[in-house]
């Protein structure tokens, strides 16, 4: 499944989501990994429309299964993530002992991850930076877990053309009872939106939004949730980077949806996340979601991807996925001194404005 949309051009940008899909024999190993995430990008290179320039986005998450494909097969074959983490445990059982000083006690599950996480953070730096040299490409790397000294944080990378580190983004906003200290979640820490970069990428100003972080509003009342979008569009930032991973079914009723109210979540996307966060927007034009897919162990990511132009008529659908279930590609050449792009689509939804809250979502 891919989609390519825009008009070339000597100073054109090509904007590509890529929607990885991961599965069980993605992870079979940390150089089937590396394979499986390549040739996701260089198919949608060769999907997308020639320009002068590249920017390629991946997943929210892209990292965060690294651990698997890294760490022994029983892992791999665990049925459920609790598991998996058991596996990964008695792997390294002095590792995981130096994690939970490291940890300081929190949990478990937080002295594997300490114990793990190095390592995927190597691989990621690795990895990324050859697609960003391989493909003459700026590279959001999606994100990864990655251990700091004030914690675990959900971590997304910019690479440049030449394969360096340009950017480091930490997510902001922890999506409740998932990535937040509530029952269930992750227990991570949540980044300073005042730290979010811009960066300038020579063919234009680029900005990391991770997945919540590209919301107008809060998933639940009283949650820690600060506003991202304005501060990125206020710095100056023309493309809103925005790595996604959506845990929840995304043609089914969205689950903190307010009492009596009726709403899928993909409905709730376009209403509050980026697309709502982009319309808002003063300068940024343009936004580039890329979602993950994958169905490993007892975890479940789906979403449409699709590129986002914000004119004077409101912020419109460029792009967009064919498919929420499976892998693939969707692109768009954006000329960023004059904020255009024709169509020429192959296997995409027809374009739409963002304004309408109507359902246009294809079954897959």
């Amino acid at each position: 499944m891919t989609a390519a949309t825009g008009a070339t051009g000597a100073n054109g940008t090509a904007l590509i989501a890529v929607q990885l899909e991961l599965t069980p024999a993605a992870l079979d190993g940390g150089d089937a990994l590396a394979r499986h995430v390549e040739d996701a990008a260089g198919a949608a290179v060769a999907a997308a429309p020639a320009a002068a320039h590249r920017l390629l986005v991946f997943p929210e998450a892209t990292g965060h299964l690294v651990p698997l494909a890294l760490g022994p097969a029983a892992a791999r074959r665990a049925r459920t993530l609790a598991d998996a983490m058991a596996a990964l445990a008695l792997r390294r059982p002095a590792r995981v002992a130096r994690g939970a000083l490291a940890a300081r006690g929190r949990s478990l599950g937080h002295a594997v991850l300490h114990a793990v996480l190095p390592a995927t953070d190597a691989w990621m730096r690795q990895a990324f930076a050859a697609i960003a040299r391989r493909h003459a490409a700026t590279v959001v790397a999606g994100s990864h877990l990655c251990v700091t000294a004030g914690g675990v944080v959900n971590r997304s990378y910019t690479f440049a053309p030449d394969g360096q580190l340009v950017a480091t983004t930490d997510k902001v906003n922890l999506v409740p009872f998932v990535e937040d200290d509530r029952e269930g979640g992750l227990g991570l820490r949540a980044g300073d939106p005042a730290r979010v970069p811009v960066v300038d990428c020579g063919w234009g100003r680029l900005a990391t939004v991770i997945c919540y972080d590209g919301f107008c509003e809060p998933h639940t009342e009283g949650e820690r949730w600060q506003p991202v979008v304005p501060r990125v569009d206020a710095a100056g930032a023309d493309v809103l980077a925005n790595p996604a991973a959506n845990p929840w079914p995304w043609q089914l009723g969205w689950l903190h949806a307010a009492p009596g109210e009726r709403v899928l979540r993909h409905e709730q996307w376009r209403r509050e996340g980026l697309p709502a966060s982009l319309a808002r927007c003063a300068h940024a034009r343009w936004g580039v979601t890329a979602h993950l897919v994958a169905r490993v162990l007892d975890l479940r990511f789906e979403g449409a991807s699709e590129i986002l132009r914000r004119d004077g008529d409101g912020v419109h659908v460029v792009a967009r996925a064919d498919a929420h279930a499976r892998g693939g590609s969707v692109a768009a050449v954006a000329d960023l001194g004059h904020t255009t792009a024709r169509a020429a689509r192959a296997a995409s939804a027809p374009p739409e404005s963002t304004e309408s809250t109507e359902s246009t979502e294809p079954t897959p």
